[in-house]
């Protein structure tokens, strides 16, 4: 799938709570086809600042008359977080994608998708996928505070569809166990009850989702939140250590990795 830089409409931004957001954009035929865990580059503002533009996962899909509405989840965290969240509808934003290398869904087993905080943006067209290929997966999802399960109930929703479970945890304890997602995840893996991980977040987490994977013997794969300045490997300035001693660029051999494959 040939990436295209291209003006998207907005269509609407929505808090999901604040500091968390959705932005809807108006996209063309080329999204038809994108896969889980690929990202764009999109340009917040019409300022020189930001200047670079900022690496978003496709969160969600839809067809629209005559084109495509594609979802970016974001957080307000710095300067082109917050640009890109006060977007308004009707403004034109310059994105380039869809870019980079998505997750390879199974085709049976009972998998585990893993997200922290605004991390879920990789995972919610993996989960689709799973749901329409029949199947069964489970959801663990973990933040500081309930505040941080952004479009929890879209994932519920989902991997209760399945057949599966949604498990949360909060450092908090504000919203489902008290502690870190890795603690309920680690138990479903004694029971075997997982055959591969799928993750995304903060990249303590997704360490620790590789170390559990590799003690238990199960596959993974991680789409790693790697600071971008181009998003198609010109700029060199995503570079992974790999396991094997050598480095890949996230924007362009990623951002989905093996688990095992990564120097965490």
């Amino acid at each position: 799938m040939q990436a295209l830089d291209l003006a998207a409409v907005v269509e609407e931004v929505q808090p999901r709570p604040w500091p968390y957001y959705t932005v809807a954009l108006l996209v063309s035929e080329q999204y038809r086809s994108v896969a889980p865990g690929q990202f764009v580059m999109v340009q917040a503002g019409t300022g020189i600042e930001p200047y670079l533009r900022r690496a978003f996962s496709v969160f969600d899909v839809s067809e629209r008359r005559g084109g495509f509405r594609i979802e970016l989840l974001g957080k307000v965290v710095g300067r082109g977080t917050a640009r890109l969240a006060a977007s308004r509808a009707g403004d034109e934003l310059p994105l380039l994608g869809p870019l980079g290398h998505g997750f390879e869904p199974p085709a049976a087993g009972t998998p585990a998708l893993v997200a922290g905080g605004v991390g879920s943006a990789a995972l919610l067209l993996l989960a689709r996928k799973m749901l329409a290929r029949g199947v069964r997966f489970d959801f663990y999802y973990g933040g500081r505070s309930v505040l941080d399960l952004a479009c929890g109930d879209r994932f519920r929703v989902l991997a209760e569809a399945s057949g599966g479970r949604y498990l949360t945890t909060t450092e908090d304890g504000s919203a489902g166990e008290r502690g870190l997602i890795t603690a309920p995840l680690e138990r479903a893996l004694e029971s075997g009850r997982h055959d591969a991980l799928f993750t995304c977040g903060p990249h303590g987490l997704m360490r620790r989702v590789a170390e559990l994977a590799s003690a238990y013997g199960v596959d993974g794969q991680a789409a790693l939140e790697t600071a971008m300045g181009c998003g198609y490997g010109a700029c060199l300035g995503c570079a992974v250590t790999c396991r094997d001693g050598g480095y890949a660029l996230c924007c362009k051999n990623g951002p989905v990795f093996a688990l095992d494959g990564v120097r965490w």
